[in-house]
């Protein structure tokens, strides 16, 4: 049994787990997930993976899918009650933080914690991840950075001196959406700092030297994620991101749909409209109204961005791929009976859960244990049960798969219907619905002007 002070020792079933169980499960939570730049994380050396953290576990969740590597995490020490649970988080390879509200004499034990980090960097067989900002939040921002981070890494550094030692590196994590099922993630590895660069300042003044270095990974952070900084037009920023996305990735000349492109035309779009903040901010604010009187109608009429990308769609042939679509029931029916509890329990387990960013941790960890309770006893009363070994083999390997028709089938009944409900409406000229569609059309012609005015000459297309 591992202890804390050896936390890093490597572990096969740690392994075992890590392939055979969390990245099933995590491939099963999001329909698609992108890792750019890991291989700049250097094996045998001391380094420090820095995310910003908004997802509560999920974040640590998507390292721990995402990297061959078993990284050590600190995270807060109000769960590290008994000796069971203790030994079980040390075999997660958590160690404690105490923080002010676990009781400030509680704060002298970080310095233990602190002391087993310092020896995990010096041996360098894992990572270790610090969220750089403390606790988690739940907007697309980086929040200030807390000293913990700097403390460990400059206690580190003093085995090195002012050579080249341990390296902070910042990590960016996005999501489509925090706690949807079935949405998108992307993990981008930012280039490591090497905390050496700052180890002259840190012999002369250990305060200047620390606030360096945060600025510093502030600022390398906010490169690899989403940040928005102007409060006043948060939902205006995230609205556009969906609204306008596909035609940002057209003028940049990049694949709308690839994750990673993705998040360079958010950051070019949200790049031009702080210009335009800065440059035109009666711009902006006729921008933010016409996006929240859309934002207010579309929520009236439960309808969704996309839809009105278009003035109508074809409502007969829409209606005849529905009717069509009734040929697939069978399979969606096998795909609900395989994998009911994926669809209902999460759901119910969420809702007792007050803080939403704790949604798709309740969901991904009630997924866990309905994966490792609820298969196994579907797979033996299949290979009892079902005649014929090649239709218990195909039952097998489609039992997950039949899951993922069905959701996605679901979504595919939505999507059509929410064609004909617009098309319809539109048809009849529906007031609220024009109303809509010509909002729509005005943000999308005004964020045209904007990005034109904005834009330098040589990017433009």
């Amino acid at each position: 049994m591992l202890s804390q002070e050896t936390i890093d020792k490597w572990s096969w079933f740690y392994r075992f787990l890590q392939v055979f169980v969390v990245r099933p499960i995590h491939s099963f939570y999001y329909r698609k997930i992108k890792i750019v730049n890991a291989d700049v994380i250097p094996r045998n050396k001391p380094v420090i993976l820095a995310p910003n953290h908004q997802n509560a576990l999920m974040d640590a969740m998507a390292l721990v899918a995402g990297i061959d590597f078993q990284t050590i995490f600190l995270t807060r020490a109000d769960i590290f009650k008994g000796n069971f649970l203790i030994k079980v988080l040390t075999f997660f390879k958590m160690l404690p933080v105490y923080r002010i509200r676990d009781g400030y004499s509680s704060l002298q034990n970080n310095d233990r914690i602190f002391g087993i980090t310092v020896n995990i960097l010096h041996r360098g067989s894992s990572p270790l991840l610090l969220f750089p900002e403390g606790n988690h939040g739940d907007k697309r921002r980086l929040r200030p950075l807390v000293k913990g981070i700097f403390r460990i890494a400059f206690q580190a550094q003093e085995k090195y001196k002012s050579a080249p030692g341990v390296k902070i590196i910042p990590v960016g994590l996005d999501y489509s959406h925090y706690w949807k099922f079935r949405n998108t993630q992307l993990i981008i590895f930012g280039e490591p700092i090497e905390v050496s660069d700052f180890w002259k300042l840190y012999t002369e003044n250990e305060t200047t030297a620390v606030n360096a270095l945060k600025e510093k990974l502030a600022g390398e952070m906010k490169k690899y994620m989403i940040h928005v900084e102007p409060e006043d037009y948060y939902e205006l920023y995230m609205g556009l991101k969906s609204l306008y996305r596909k035609k940002m990735c057209s003028r940049e000349g990049l694949h709308f749909g690839d994750l990673y492109d993705n998040f360079i035309a958010d950051k070019k779009l949200i790049a031009i409209l702080d210009t335009c903040n800065e440059k035109e901010p009666e711009t902006l604010k006729e921008l933010n109204e016409l996006y929240m009187s859309y934002s207010n109608l579309r929520t009236s009429l439960n309808l969704r961005d996309w839809v009105a990308e278009k003035k109508s769609y074809p409502v007969i042939p829409n209606i005849i791929v529905l009717l069509l679509s009734v040929v697939m029931w069978p399979l969606v029916l096998l795909g609900l009976f395989n994998n009911w509890p994926h669809f209902f329990i999460p759901v119910r387990f969420t809702r007792n859960v007050k803080d939403k960013q704790f949604w798709s941790t309740a969901k991904w960890g009630s997924g866990l244990g309905i994966m490792i309770i609820y298969y196994p006893i579907i797979a033996i009363l299949a290979l009892i049960f079902l005649p014929l070994w090649w239709i218990k083999l195909l039952y097998l390997i489609t039992m997950y798969h039949s899951g993922i028709f069905a959701y996605n089938y679901r979504n595919f009944l939505v999507k059509t219907w929410a064609r004909i409900r617009y098309s319809v409406r539109t048809y009849r000229k529906d007031p609220k619905t024009m109303e809509f569609k010509a909002l729509y059309d005005r943000i999308i012609s005004l964020t045209d002007k904007i990005i034109e005015n904005n834009l330098p000459t040589s990017d433009n297309n």
